[in-house]
């Protein structure tokens, strides 16, 4: 683990690091110290030194001073005069007294400036002052202190010219009265002091030069002992944020440093504490998300169940089919060991096996597995009660049924499957583990009962729908038929023929017998919505050769008459009803104007000859409560009878089923046959029965039953 820690890099240093930066500072904090000692010290000792060396020309000049006369030096006022020489002599003496005195002069002052008196320099000297030459560039020191000097003064600065330098001082020479005649000034070679500032400047550099090496090493080793702490604190830090919690930073300074590394100790004891319980809680975290998402998954895969359920009963409408893969798509996709479906019987008695996906259920299929309702096993519970059942663990369970067709049930759920508020059935589910069922799993799978529940309803109504359909486009189909069966009887119409001259009516012996015609024949069946109508025939020469877009063309003729005849039919039978319902109404208009029984049944006899043509008109009037009936109207071919008398009823026969049951009788006959419920005189090929209900005065229902014999 240790070896792979990333440790984060360092930061890009810049133009110096902390260390190089407590070095140079330190360094240049030595170097400016040493510099102010050594200069301080220069400066001091220089100063000593020309102090000392002003002391000396001071007294130089104060003891000159001390050995000039006044009053004899006023006197003097030309070289050639004796005192001139005298005083001279006894400067020559003076200079001469000290290897360092370069010159004794001494000096007037006139409307004109300051001028020499007496020189004393060495005759040698080239440039040899002689008396009242001009002082060409005195000294501002000078000029400003001539005419007050009461007392010995030295120049503040040494003066360098091309003669070398030097360092002048000026004493006043005074007469016995005290009164100012004159300045006397001696000049003292600076060489002995410039040498000694040169030593001295040599000495304080060379101690500046100690001291700066001295800082510089005091500099390093302050600086390598300040960071010291900071390093190791940083390196701590790298290394603790590359993942290694447990490493601390030893320091053990008592300053404001090893107070900051304590705290990161304290800090990293914190965070590995933190980070500790932060790994547990996300490992828990993790277990949990990953129980979460088996959860999802499971889920995923149950919603994709619910929608491959929803898919198979929307693409399938046989039920058995439907149910059938029904289970097995619950079991793959939910992973149980058995799933059925039950279903009520008719007198909802019991709930009997209808699909299974499991091969002990395919055994409970053969052989008609069926559990009886509120009594037998979890399936029965359910269907009786119309909630949920689940059993965590059937072996505790005091409802469960032990089949041994499923012997590793170890858990069982059923679930209701109820249809417009009526149970119909139950999902039953079974697992090889005991607690199999969450209570989402309870929901979804309730989801999926409701979805099976509708699947079946809308695989009854479609069986129910295709049946009223086959039975719908059979009786359409028979309609058809007879309707077009009884139109050539009823028109005595062969058929039509159809020639350049006209359309004629077909007789019988214009057509002629198969294989007899002239003529090449192609016969086409008229069709209509599946019953055959006719049949349409096409002549031409024999020669002549009927080619498949003829053929094609002759076909799609047909299809066109098949189409057009039945227009024709259906407009003429709503000519036809129309005709029928207007005399209907004229009937019932009369037949209301009447009062009395007998009234009544003649105008409709009257009304319906007017729109059927019958034989016989036979009224039955039927007493439910005496079982009885009477014959108040008979009329047969044009003669009417009466027979008031009250008849027992003969069940058996027509007028007798036609009024227990309440439903028109209509019946086809030879004419050789014979009904017993009839007069021996009246002979008939078809009659029909049709019951009516009426209310007697005395509140009693009786049924009249008419007959029409044709």
């Amino acid at each position: 683990m240790e070896s792979q820690l990333k440790i984060p890099a360092k930061q890009k240093p810049g133009v110096f690091s902390l260390r190089s930066k407590l070095i140079i500072g330190f360094s240049l904090i030595s170097a400016f110290a040493s510099f102010i000692t050594a200069r301080g010290i220069y400066t001091n000792l220089q100063q000593a030194i020309i102090v000392g060396f002003q002391r000396r020309v001071l007294s130089f000049v104060q003891v000159s001073a001390l050995q000039q006369n006044g009053d004899d030096f006023v006197k003097i006022t030309s070289p050639e005069d004796p005192l001139y020489e005298r005083f001279r002599r006894q400067n020559v003496k003076i200079r001469q007294s000290d290897t360092d005195i370069k010159d004794v002069y001494t000096l007037r002052k006139d409307e004109h400036g300051l001028y020499y008196v007496v020189d004393s320099s060495d005759p040698t000297y080239q440039n040899i002052i002689a008396f009242n030459d001009r002082y060409v560039l005195p000294s501002e020191f000078l000029v400003q202190n001539f005419d007050t000097m009461d007392k010995a003064i030295v120049e503040p600065e040494i003066r360098t010219n091309k003669n070398g330098s030097y360092l002048s001082a000026y004493a006043p020479i005074l007469t016995k009265d005290g009164k100012r005649v004159g300045v006397i000034g001696v000049d003292i070679l600076a060489n002995s002091v410039t040498q000694q500032q040169g030593q001295l400047l040599f000495q304080s550099t060379l101690v500046f030069l100690i001291a700066l090496a001295l800082g510089l090493i005091f500099g390093y080793l302050v600086g390598n002992a300040l960071t010291r702490p900071v390093t190791m604190l940083a390196q701590g830090a790298r290394v603790f944020a590359a993942g290694k919690f447990d490493e601390r930073v030893k320091v053990n300074t008592r300053d404001e440093i090893g107070d900051l590394a304590q705290t990161f100790n304290f800090m990293a004891d914190q965070i590995q504490e933190l980070i500790s319980s932060l790994e547990e809680r996300v490992a828990q975290r993790t277990q949990e998300f990953e129980g979460q998402q088996q959860i999802v998954m499971r889920r995923s895969l149950q919603f994709e169940g619910i929608n491959r359920v929803a898919n198979a009963i929307s693409s399938t409408r046989n039920l058995d089919e439907t149910l059938l893969q029904i289970t097995k798509l619950i079991s793959e996709q939910f992973g149980f060991y058995h799933v059925g479906i039950f279903l009520n019987d008719a007198f909802n008695l019991y709930s009997v096996l209808s699909a299974a996906n499991s091969e002990g259920g395919r055994k409970m299929l053969e052989r008609g597995h069926q559990l009886k309702i509120g009594e037998q096993g979890i399936v029965g519970n359910v269907t009786n009660t119309g909630k949920p059942r689940v059993a965590s663990n059937v072996g505790e369970d005091a409802v469960y049924f032990n089949n041994p067709d499923l012997p590793l049930t170890r858990s069982e759920m059923a679930l209701p499957l109820i249809s417009s508020g009526q149970v119909i059935g139950a999902l039953d589910i079974q697992s090889t583990q005991e607690d199999a069922f969450s209570v989402e799993d309870i929901e979804v799978l309730k989801t999926l009962a409701e979805q099976v529940s509708l699947a079946i309803q809308n695989a009854r109504l479609f069986e129910q729908t295709q049946k009223a359909l086959l039975e719908a486009q059979a009786l359409s189909r028979q309609n058809l038929h007879e309707a077009w069966s009884r139109l050539p009887q009823g028109q005595k119409i062969l058929g039509y023929k159809y020639s350049i001259t006209g359309t004629t009516q077909l007789e019988e012996n214009e057509i002629a017998p198969e294989g007899k015609s002239t003529k090449r024949e192609v016969a086409v069946p008229i069709n209509l919505r599946g019953e055959h109508i006719g049949t349409l025939v096409v002549q031409a020469p024999r020669d002549e050769k009927i080619n498949p877009d003829q053929l094609d063309l002759i076909k799609a003729v047909a299809e066109r008459v098949a189409l057009s005849a039945e227009n024709a039919r259906l407009f003429e039978e709503t000519q036809k009803r129309a005709s029928q319902l207007e005399t209907l109404n004229e009937m019932g208009r009369v037949v209301s104007q009447q009062i009395e029984l007998k009234g009544v049944l003649r105008a409709s006899y009257e009304q319906l000859r007017r729109i059927i043509q019958f034989d016989a008109y036979i009224v039955d009037i039927f007493n439910e409560e005496k079982q009885t009936v009477q014959f108040p109207l008979v009329i047969d071919e044009g003669n009417e009878y009466e027979n008031s008398a009250e008849n027992p009823i003969e069940l058996e026969t027509s007028t007798g089923k036609v009024l227990l049951t309440g439903k028109p009788i209509l019946q086809l006959l030879r004419e050789d046959e014979y009904l017993s419920d009839m007069e021996p005189t009246i002979k008939n090929i078809s009659f029909i029965n049709v019951p009516a209900s009426y209310s007697w005065p005395e509140d009693n229902w009786c049924i009249i039953d008419s007959k029409l014999y044709a």
